[in-house]
């Protein structure tokens, strides 16, 4: 049996094909969710819009101080993998459920896969950095969305368990991106009509947790729309909602800014679809939005996502000026959207789950002789 930990919406978008695939082979598993995305918007919507199983476990975690977080994972999935003692644990990505499952699955010797493997930002000033180095360290299996992320691993002496098998990302963006224009009624609940618009996103703590950044960011998209004639349809994270009322910026979100509550995997989508240009700091909207060959501009100033700007999918803008922010939107709209997806065919949860019923592949810890 795989025991699959998953708390955050990126996890469950793409821990979603895995799961399905799992089903559809009729391999046992069992979904511990650690509740660290606790509010319907960000947590029941996607498990209905993933057509995902209910969870054999919630530890109900929610918000607390990065360090309380990690320790009621640890201690919670623990517990939990005692009970079910699962033959593998998957983990996808870079988030407290990530380092708090991993750590559990080190500490009870259950051989580790960690999905999305091998990515670096290379700013530790990222908490997500730290994450997944950590889980890179106790992994048996790490999957890689492409040779850049092997040629990482390798290069911190990562060498056994190492497979390049695209992103599930793309496998989860296709399904449902189709599934979105057939269902998603996002623009008549948003009367949209045929008005240019760009998708906002942000969250990251560099963008929104210091009041004159997040005000500067604010005020620069305001006045880059206002001089393209674009609306900013943004749907805003529980977390930069809160800053804005502590700072009490809520004035800054006033038109072109139509702000909204956080969507559904399939309204997200579909909106990405139609936009003119995605605005973010999320990792998952960028690899979305190449995906469906979408311009991005990704508002910071590296990305673990390199791959996006080299096929020119994306653009990077650290800067909170409107004049910036502005030429890279218009370079961005003016591109060609013929970009090859360096992500892969759609076909990554295929491959790894015939790598994890393998009964051949080797499940020892990367560091291990």
């Amino acid at each position: 049996m795989i025991a699959v930990v998953l708390g955050t919406r990126p996890e469950l978008i793409k821990t979603a094909p895995i799961i399905h695939e799992l089903a559809r082979r009729g391999s046992p598993f069992a979904l511990i969710h650690t509740g660290q995305h606790y509010t319907p918007a960000l947590d029941e919507i996607f498990f209905r819009d993933l057509e995902l199983p209910p969870p054999a476990v919630n530890l109900h975690v929610g918000s607390l101080p990065a360090a309380h977080q990690v320790a009621r994972i640890l201690t919670g999935v623990s517990d939990a993998l005692e009970q079910l003692k699962p033959r593998i644990v998957l983990v996808q990505g870079d988030t407290n459920s990530v380092l708090g499952g991993a750590l559990a699955a080190h500490k009870l010797s259950i051989p580790l896969a960690h999905l999305e493997a091998g990515l670096r930002s290379d700013d530790w000033t990222m908490p997500e950095e730290g994450n997944r180095v950590l889980a890179g360290r106790v992994a048996a299996l790490h999957f890689c969305p492409t040779e850049l992320q092997a040629a990482r691993l390798a290069g911190e002496g990562i060498l056994h368990g190492v497979h390049v098998v695209g992103n599930t990302i793309v496998d989860a963006s296709l399904r449902f991106a189709a599934r979105s224009l057939e269902i998603s009624t996002i623009f008549e609940r948003l009367e949209l009509g045929g008005r240019p618009y760009a998708l906002v996103t942000m969250h990251r703590p560099s963008n929104v947790d210091d009041p004159q950044r997040l005000a500067a960011l604010l005020d620069a998209l305001a006045t880059m729309a206002r001089e393209r004639g674009l609306e900013l349809v943004f749907p805003v994270h529980p977390r930069t909602r809160e800053k804005i009322r502590a700072f009490g910026l809520e004035s800054k979100l006033a038109a072109p800014f139509r702000p909204i509550e956080p969507l559904g995997y399939i309204d997200l989508l579909r909106l990405l679809r139609g936009t003119e240009v995605a605005l973010t700091d999320s990792g998952g909207v960028q690899e979305e939005a190449c995906t469906l060959h979408v311009p991005c501009v990704t508002l910071r100033p590296n990305t673990e996502r390199p791959e996006t700007v080299g096929v020119g999918a994306n653009a990077l803008c650290d800067e909170a000026d409107a004049g910036r922010i502005g030429a890279f939107v218009d370079d961005m709209r003016e591109a060609p959207r013929d970009w090859k997806n360096p992500f892969g065919d759609g076909h990554t949860s295929e491959r790894v789950v015939d790598i994890l019923l393998n009964p051949r592949t080797r499940l020892a810890p990367s560091g291990a002789p």
